[in-house]
């Protein structure tokens, strides 16, 4: 059975996140797209002026090593792009998809 989980990332602070993200954004939205399946929703997380900082997302996967094997494979990370990934199991509740099963 399918489980949710919560990734959540957060940007290098040494002022090379912005380069890295810039070059490799095509590899990664590339590399994202066969994961549509799985992927409810995500995006980057922007500070005050707009700024991307990080990013999260909510995925289905059957355990947490398959969402860190998905982590480990992403552009972005190969690249180096966070300072720290945290992943969380999540049970959805409030306004949760018809698709999922009932809790």
């Amino acid at each position: 059975m399918l489980k949710q989980f919560i990734v959540y990332r957060t940007d290098r602070t040494d002022g090379k996140a912005e380069e890295i993200r810039k070059t490799t954004r095509p590899l990664h939205a590339e590399y994202m797209k066969q994961f549509h399946e799985k992927v409810h929703f995500g995006g980057p997380m922007q500070n005050k002026d707009g700024v991307s900082i990080g990013g999260m997302m909510v995925i289905d996967a059957h355990d947490e090593a398959e969402v860190w094997e998905m982590i480990n494979n992403d552009p972005f990370e190969k690249a180096e792009l966070s300072s720290k990934i945290e992943v969380y199991q999540f049970r959805w509740q409030t306004k949760r998809p018809a698709t999922l099963p009932p809790l």
